[in-house]
């Protein structure tokens, strides 16, 4: 837990040459929100938060930071009345001094710290973010009046959180394993049960219905080696055993399983990565720094990245669990050679479609749509997992990278990254034109 401090204490020693009455050039930096942004990753990392659960996380804790910097700044819209029951958050009370920058990294700070369960580091963190501020000049009553309307923001996001069905979902059945040939069953080294089958059943952020951008149905299941499965199954088997050193760099460096179960002789243990939702928040931190954009534009960006992740899981989960088709490692196990083994570990969920395939296309469309189609970057995101930064000449090249990287990791039929990055960027271009957050761009067009 002392890295989390450490890198707020660095954050601060980096900013204390600011002159004491400047607070603003400290609060308003909008990479403070991205190291928040990167806290709040690290701390999911720690708790071990399966990709689906992190994607929630995301989606509310920007959303409050977002409602709390657009009450604020009048090129924003608030989203209520956008999303599936939000009646918005209480307006700022007049006469009383708030900075809303502040404001708001307390709001998503705050929602963060309730729904990771981590009162004392998150409570750490944000001690050290009101030194910060009052260190540098914010006065005592704008402290305490802004951080009160971030966390009256906080309270209403988090009142609408409680009914998104989540918390019914922890006490749902298990998954019961299809006895019918060609389904998913559980795959080694631990043969662990399924994750999140009910996640489906979550209320969605934009789409309508966790089914509306629902993909085709997968080859029809079969062992006949003629057959188009059998195809699949085989091409992901012939690739397994003839990748390339790049082809291996991709998979590993897109792996982001936050539990993965390493068996050296008789014993057994768990390393943990980032999710692949937190690998794209650490994209938007380094797309909105590396074009200088302000605070606000890189709360906007984070929080509508964030949707469609959210979003773009529940969808792609309602696929896996609607075909519950088998893995490649499973099918060839059976079929092909029982000694092969994927390149990458097989998370512990059904195949079709692919997670990551899915939401990376969302990410990048929204990211697009945001900031043009040539965003070129150096993805830094994997550096505190030993690999080493790949160059991207936009997001979509980035995107189409971390599908195929689960093709190359052996993980998924290609059919499934294919027709994943196709629901992506259906879901992408809808929450774009579906959420109305440009209060100038609404104004035209009323007129």
């Amino acid at each position: 837990m002392q890295k989390f401090l450490l890198a707020i204490l660095l954050c601060a020693s980096i900013v204390s040459c600011k002159p004491k009455d400047d607070y603003q050039a400290v609060m308003h930096d909008p990479v403070l929100y991205s190291k928040l942004t990167g806290q709040l990753t690290e701390i999911m990392t720690f708790n071990i938060f399966t990709p689906v659960v992190a994607s929630r996380v995301y989606a509310y804790a920007h959303l409050a930071g977002y409602e709390a910097m657009a009450a604020g700044d009048s090129n924003y819209l608030s989203l209520a009345g956008q999303l599936k029951g939000f009646e918005g958050v209480p307006k700022a009370p007049a006469g009383k001094p708030i900075d809303h920058h502040y404001a708001a990294m307390i709001a998503m700070m705050e929602v963060g710290k309730t729904l990771t369960f981590s009162n004392a580091t998150m409570d750490s963190i944000v001690n050290a973010l009101k030194d910060q501020a009052l260190d540098h000049g914010m006065p005592d009553s704008m402290e305490a009046h802004s951080k009160a309307y971030g966390m009256e923001v906080a309270k209403a996001v988090l009142g609408w959180s409680k009914k998104d069905n989540y918390a019914q979902t922890r006490s749902a059945p298990k998954y019961t394993v299809p006895e019918e040939e060609g389904k998913w069953i559980p795959t080694p080294p631990a043969y662990i049960q399924a994750v999140e089958p009910h996640w489906r059943t979550i209320r969605t952020i934009a789409m309508d219905s966790a089914s509306q951008f629902a993909p085709p149905p997968p080859a029809t299941y079969s062992k006949d080696s003629s057959s188009e499965f059998y195809q699949w199954a085989k091409g992901v088997y012939e690739t397994g055993n003839n990748l390339t050193e790049e082809e291996k760099a991709i998979a590993s460096f897109w792996d982001c399983n936050g539990f993965k179960v390493n068996v050296v002789g008789h014993a057994m243990f768990a390393t943990k990565a980032m999710t692949p939702g937190g690998h794209w928040m650490g994209i938007v931190g380094i797309i909105c720094k590396d074009r200088n954009v302000n605070f606000a534009k890189t709360i906007h960006t984070y929080t509508i990245v964030s949707f469609a992740l959210m979003d773009a899981f529940i969808s792609c989960w309602d696929a896996k669990y609607t075909w519950a088709l088998i893995r490649p490692e499973s099918m060839i196990n059976q079929f092909i050679d029982p000694a092969w083994k994927p390149f990458l570990q097989t998370p512990p969920f059904p195949e079709y479609t692919s997670g990551h395939s899915e939401i990376s296309s969302a990410a990048a469309t929204v990211l697009e749509h945001l900031y043009g189609n040539n965003i070129s970057f150096s993805d830094s995101t994997e550096r505190g997992w030993g690999w080493p930064d790949r160059k991207f000449t936009s997001v979509r090249q980035a995107a189409d990278e971390a599908g195929i990287s689960r093709y190359y990791g052996g993980i998924h039929y290609r059919k499934s990254v294919e027709v994943a990055k196709e629901q992506g960027l259906r879901l992408g271009n809808y929450i774009i034109s579906k959420l109305q957050t440009d209060k100038q761009a609404s104004k035209l067009a009323a007129h």
